[in-house]
């Protein structure tokens, strides 16, 4: 636990290094490329995780089409912060279903031209779960950085803060399983103390980050981030059930891969985008 906790210090001052350097470098400046710092490491993020899930897929024999996979992921995930720069700036649908055809006309591409029909429904598959499952997440990250940084760190705080209550609560108490068949140490009690950090950690961040929120939408939140997360979690579970693997990798020591952080936040990003959005939180 003490080498969890000193390896988590330093993710969270390298956070907190990089949402000072957007700040200032964007937000403070007025700048509607304040995102850049933002996309740069998700491209690095996307670039590992998309191998942890292609080591996943591998596992049970389902090939990935590494170039158009890894290229659609980043280009997907990115997506919100390229689109800002085009004329007419903004993402609409249309604009995000001519990424999408793109991205799988070039997955058929490759498919064809290195292996022509050999696995083809199979690589397919397993290529487009990569996409889909890094890409949409990763957008909807991004997308939560135009309510501003405050709201994004309140994001990730509360989907963090429900992972520790839950595990703490969990540890200490937790007697009746969730899920027992694919996550034993997941109990109701946990899900409880998830709830009460992450409220807590919403209430606070806001009032700091000067969000305007009413008490019963901080409430909301964080109940919505707790339980969102941790389905999220047990999203990342059930891969790594089927692969037959404990841990989507060893990138972090003694917290596994790195998909074994993001598994939370992937999920619950595009839930917190509609809520924010629907409170018309700016």
């Amino acid at each position: 636990m003490l080498k969890r906790i000193f390896y988590g210090s330093i993710m969270i001052g390298v956070l907190a290094g990089l949402f000072w350097l957007d700040w200032n470098l964007g937000e403070r400046a007025h700048s509607r490329s304040c995102q850049w710092p933002l996309a740069v490491v998700l491209v690095a993020l996307t670039a590992v995780a998309f191998g942890e899930v292609r080591r996943f897929l591998a596992k049970v024999d389902v090939p990935v089409l590494t170039v158009s996979g890894l290229i659609g992921a980043e280009v997907l995930a990115t997506l919100p912060f390229w689109m800002q720069f085009l004329p007419g700036a903004g993402l609409a649908a249309t604009d995000l279903l001519a990424v999408g055809g793109l991205i799988v006309a070039a997955a058929f591409l490759e498919q064809m031209a290195r292996y022509r029909v050999g696995e083809a429904l199979r690589r397919l598959a397993g290529t487009a779960l990569a996409v889909a499952y890094l890409g949409v997440g990763g957008a909807m990250i991004v997308s939560l950085r135009g309510f501003g940084v405050g709201a994004l760190v309140m994001f990730l705080a509360a989907v963090k803060a429900a992972d520790t209550g839950a595990y703490f609560v969990g540890s200490a108490i937790g007697k009746h399983k969730i899920i027992p068949w694919l996550s034993p140490g997941k109990s109701w009690e946990g899900l409880v103390g998830g709830i009460g950090g992450s409220i807590g950690v919403t209430f606070l961040v806001a009032w700091a980050a000067g969000i305007e929120l009413a008490w019963w939408q901080a409430v909301a939140f964080g109940a919505a981030m707790t339980v969102i997360g941790q389905f999220g979690d047990l999203c990342e579970s059930l891969m790594k059930r089927s692969a037959g693997v404990k841990d989507s990798g060893a990138l972090l020591p003694n917290f596994g891969g790195l998909l074994d952080l993001l598994d939370s936040p992937l999920i619950a990003a595009a839930p917190a985008y509609l809520m924010l959005r629907a409170w018309g939180v700016n």
